[in-house]
């Protein structure tokens, strides 16, 4: 998801070719065909009804963003994916339902698998202000990773070539203090990247593990449930007044925000569900804002990857609180937009490729300790 509008410039070479892949009499996929075709900046270049016809199409096609209506599809569903994935291993596949029990699990099996995102429809009895907030997250995937998708492509067509330097980030010292929690920001692609953070993390690292990912209700219990299945780590949704505890991951609930308080001289999480920040709910800056006026210089904040700029207010806070951010580099980022928002303004003390994030968050918590 994100909140800043993408355009296409000159040099992007006109409107982000996009297949949809649904029943043409379904309602998903026509919602989603209506939307994407209303936007001069999306050609929806190919409509199959099913998995078979996408991966024909495909071959040809070579579309720059894939969108799958994965309602009540199954393995088919994922099978459509793998298919599309050994086809093009960098394709951007965002999946699509209404939220149920099965496509909760048919899309949690998918990010794994390698989809770039999924979004919830909204509800055929949904306000119109839900309506508004699915076609702008929707339109804004599609153009972001269609986007890094191409660039990616130019970039591989031009390696040989000698390229212009870009202008060098600018990094923070690090805090003096050892942090006291981690906290963690992140989006498109994040799933994916939180599991391989935190699987990775040393023992030693105790501290509470807070993380604000854009997902809607029902996906953060799944998300909670996988990372503690494959770290370890006993791993949940926040709770509402309940104490933050050390040795316990804590994921911002769907729909709602999540941040910390000290009261009684204990801190406790609070959930709510005051209004969006950059069309987010969670969000990571309210939680960072929180999190910073809790902690102060002993907060350690990561961005990874996401569309946006979600989390730069909030790391700004952070960083000038004392504490220090750490995000993820643009190689590794399936979208390099929030990281992006945080490193260009000069907020972090590290920019890292995913495999190497757990080992500079795991030496700066511990002091080297495993």
């Amino acid at each position: 998801m994100t909140s800043t509008p993408v355009t296409n410039s000159d040099d992007e070479n006109g409107p982000i070719q996009t297949m949809v892949v649904g029943d043409s009499s379904g309602v998903v996929a026509g919602l989603v065909s209506d939307i994407l075709g209303s936007d001069p900046r999306i050609d929806v270049a190919a409509r199959p009804a099913d998995g078979a016809e996408a991966v024909s199409q495909f071959r040809t096609l070579q579309a720059e963003a894939v969108v799958l209506d994965i309602g009540g599809a199954g393995d088919n569903a994922l099978i459509t994916l793998s298919r599309l994935l050994r086809i093009d291993p960098e394709v951007r596949v965002i999946m699509v339902s209404t939220l149920t029990f099965a496509n909760v699990k048919t899309a949690m099996e998918g990010l794994e698998r390698g989809a770039a995102e999924y979004m919830q429809t909204p509800a055929a009895h949904t306000k119109e202000r839900s309506l508004a907030v699915f076609r702008h997250n929707l339109t804004e995937t599609v153009l972001g990773l269609g986007l890094t998708r191409r660039r990616a492509g130019k970039r591989k067509a031009i390696s040989a070539k000698p390229r212009v330097a870009e202008k060098p980030i600018e990094l923070r010292k690090e805090s003096v203090l050892p942090p006291e929690v981690l906290v963690i920001g992140s989006s498109t692609g994040g799933p994916q990247a939180l599991l391989a953070v935190i699987k990775a993390l040393p023992p030693a690292v105790t501290v509470p593990i807070l993380i604000a990912q854009h997902m809607p209700p029902g996906f953060t219990a799944s998300l909670a449930a996988n990372i503690e299945e494959k770290s370890g780590r006993p791993s949940a949704e926040g709770k509402d007044g309940e104490i933050l505890q050390k040795g316990r991951v804590y994921m911002a609930p769907g729909d709602y925000h999540m941040v910390v308080e000290r009261s009684d001289g204990e801190v406790r999480i609070r959930i709510n569900q005051e209004k969006r920040e950059n069309y987010c709910r969670p969000s990571a800056d309210p939680l960072f804002r929180s999190v910073a006026s809790v902690f102060g210089a002993k907060t350690l904040a990561t961005v990874l990857t996401g569309m946006g700029k979600d989390g730069e207010a909030g790391a700004r806070i952070i960083a000038e609180s004392g504490g220090t951010v750490v995000a993820q580099d643009e190689t590794t980022c399936v979208v390099w937009g929030m990281p992006k928002a945080v490193a260009e303004a000069g907020l972090c003390s590290a920019v890292l490729p995913l495999g190497d994030i757990a080992g500079y968050l795991g030496r700066f918590i511990t002091g080297g300790e495993k």
